[in-house]
C-alpha cells in the first residue's frame, strides 16, 4: 500500500541530496575562486583520482544522511530541518578530519562555505522535490480515493499515518455501522460498509482499508467479501495486531504473506554496520583508555591486592553465555547471596527493590558493604567498566545494547522479559541515558526492547554521546 512508494521516494530524495551537494560544491568554488584557478587545478588532476575522491565524498555524505534517518523524513517538519543541519555539520567535520589525516591541500574557507551552502541547497532541493511529488500525487489520474472500514483507535491511527506521509491516497472518510454521524479530525463517517458500491460509483478508483482487528474473523471476512463484490482493491489490518501492540513485521516468502511481531532490527547488514561501528569505536577508545586502565589496576593492586580483574558469567545474545571482564571493585571474599536476593525482589516486585532517602527508585544495590574504597571511586565514574571494551572487540558485547544479564537473574524472567536477550548486551544503553537509576525492571526491559526494535546507527551515536556527560558527572553506569 505504502511501502513501495516510500522506497521509491527514498531513492528520489537520495538523488536530490547528491544533486544539492553538487550544487553547493559548485557554488562554493565559484564564490571562493571566481577566477577559476582551482577549477584549472582540478582539470590537471588525474581523472580517475578525481572520480574516486568525488565518489568517496558523496558516499560519506549519503552515509551520514542515512545515519540521521533523513531518507525516512519526507514531510518537511522541524525535525527534518534540524536533522539536515546536524548531518551536514557531521559530514563537513568528517571531511575536515580527512583533509588533516591524509594531508589533502584544500582551503578550509572553501569547506566552510561548502558546509553553509550545503544546508541551504539541501533544504531547497528537498522542499522543491516534496512539492513536485505532492503535485504529482494530486493529479486526478494518479490520486486514489480511500475509505477506512472501521471507526476505532486502529482506524484513527491509520488515518493519521496516511495524512502524515507523502502518498497518492486521497482520504475520504470512514465506514462504520455504529458510528454514523461521528467524525475524526474532520473526516466523517460516510455511512455503513454496505454502501461501498454507492461510493465506488462516484469514485471509480476507490480503495478500502479494513481496520477492525478486534472484530470476529467472520465479520472481517464479510468486509473483504463486500470489497470483492464492489470490485475494489482492499487492504486489511490483521487480527494479530491485537497481540502485538508494539507493531508487526510483514514479509513474503515467495507468494505467501507472513506476519509476525517485531523483533530485533540488528540483523543482516544492520548487524554488519553495528559490528564495524563497535570494533572501530571500541578500539579507538581502548587506545585512549589504556593509561587509565593501567592506573586503576595499579591502585587496585596497591590498596586491595590481587586479583585485579573480575570475571563473571553473563548471558549474551540469544542466551549464549560469555565471560565479562571488569576491574575488581569488591572484596575477594564477597559472596553474591545479597545481590541474588536483591535481583529477585527487583524483578518480582515489578519496580525497584530499593529506594534512596528521597524515595526515588534505585537500580544498583545501595550502600553495598562488599565494595572497596578504590572500587567506589571506580564505580562512580564507571572506570571499572572499561575492560568490557575487550569484550566488545572480541564480539561478546556491543558498545550500546541491553544490560548484560546474570544467569540467576534470567531464572526469574517472565516470557516477555526474554525479548531483551535478542541482541548483544552493551556497556551502555537506552535505559541508562533515559531513566538511568530511576527506572524499574519492567521499564528497563521495555526500553531495551524498544532499542532493539528501532535500532539505527544514529541511535547508537546519540546514546554514545549522551553517555559521555553522564560519566563526567560521576553518575556511573
Amino acid at each position: 500500500m505504502f511501502a513501495s512508494e516510500c522506497r521509491k521516494q527514498k531513492v528520489l530524495f537520495a538523488i536530490a541530496d547528491i544533486v544539492a551537494l553538487a550544487l553547493a560544491f559548485g557554488f562554493a568554488l565559484t564564490l571562493h575562486d571566481p577566477d577559476g584557478a582551482i577549477l584549472g587545478h582540478l582539470e590537471d588532476t588525474d581523472p580517475q583520482t578525481l572520480a574516486e575522491c568525488s565518489a568517496i565524498a558523496a558516499a560519506l555524505w549519503i552515509c551520514v544522511f542515512r545515519a540521521f534517518d533523513l531518507f525516512s523524513m519526507r514531510n518537511g517538519s522541524r525535525k527534518e530541518v534540524i536533522a539536515i543541519v546536524k548531518a551536514c555539520s557531521v559530514a563537513a567535520g568528517l571531511m575536515l578530519l580527512a583533509t588533516f589525516a591524509f594531508h589533502i591541500d584544500i582551503s578550509r574557507v572553501a569547506v566552510a562555505t561548502f558546509y553553509a551552502l550545503s544546508i541551504i541547497t539541501e533544504l531547497g532541493m528537498r522542499g522543491t522535490l516534496r512539492r513536485l511529488i505532492q503535485h504529482f500525487y494530486s493529479s486526478p489520474r494518479i490520486s486514489i480515493p480511500l475509505v477506512i472500514i472501521g471507526f476505532n483507535p486502529t482506524a484513527h491511527l491509520l488515518c493519521d499515518s496516511i495524512r502524515e506521509e507523502l502518498t497518492q491516497y486521497e482520504f475520504l472518510g470512514f465506514l462504520d455501522t455504529d458510528a454514523l454521524g461521528c467524525d475524526y479530525r474532520g473526516y466523517p463517517v460516510l455511512g455503513r460498509p454496505e454502501q461501498l458500491s454507492d461510493i465506488r460509483r462516484v469514485h471509480p478508483c476507490l480503495e478500502a482499508a479494513i481496520a477492525i482487528p478486534d472484530a470476529p474473523l467472520a465479520d472481517q471476512a464479510r468486509m473483504v467479501a463486500l470489497c470483492e463484490e464492489s470490485r475494489l482493491r482492499w487492504w486489511v489490518v490483521p487480527w494479530v495486531y491485537r497481540s502485538a501492540p508494539t507493531g508487526l513485521r510483514v514479509d513474503t516468502v515467495g507468494l505467501i504473506p507472513m506476519v509476525g511481531r517485531r523483533g530485533s532490527n540488528v540483523e543482516g547488514l544492520n548487524y554488519l554496520v553495528k559490528r564495524i561501528f563497535d570494533v572501530v569505536c571500541a578500539s579507538l577508545i581502548l587506545i585512549v583508555a589504556m593509561p587509565i586502565i593501567a592506573l586503576a589496576a595499579l591502585a587496585i593492586f596497591i590498596f586491595d591486592g590481587r586479583p585485579i580483574f573480575f570475571r563473571q558469567q553473563r548471558i549474551g545474545a540469544q542466551g549464549r553465555r560469555f565471560e565479562m571482564l571488569k576491574l575488581r571493585t569488591m572484596k575477594t571474599s564477597a559472596a553474591d547471596s545479597v545481590h541474588r536476593q536483591y535481583v529477585q525482589r527487583w524483578i518480582s516486585n515489578g519496580h525497584s527493590a530499593n529506594a534512596d532517602g528521597n524515595g526515588d527508585k534505585v537500580f544498583k544495590l545501595a550502600n553495598d558493604s562488599r565494595v572497596t574504597s578504590v572500587g567506589r571511586i571506580l564505580r562512580k565514574f564507571s572506570l571499572d567498566e572499561l575492560p568490557q571494551l575487550f569484550n566488545v572487540v572480541r564480539g561478546d558485547m556491543s558498545l550500546i545494547g541491553p544490560r548484560p544479564a546474570l544467569p540467576y537473574e534470567v531464572e526469574h524472567y517472565q516470557d516477555w522479559h526474554r525479548r531483551r536477550l535478542e541482541g548483544m548486551p552493551g556497556i551502555t544503553g537506552l535505559w541508562q541515558v533515559s531513566g538511568r537509576n530511576q527506572v524499574s525492571f519492567d521499564e528497563m526491559v521495555r526500553l531495551d526492547v524498544q532499542y532493539l526494535e528501532d535500532w539505527s546507527l544514529t541511535t547508537d551515536i546519540r546514546i554514545l554521546f549522551r553517555t559521555i556527560p553522564v560519566l563526567l558527572r560521576g553518575e556511573g553506569l
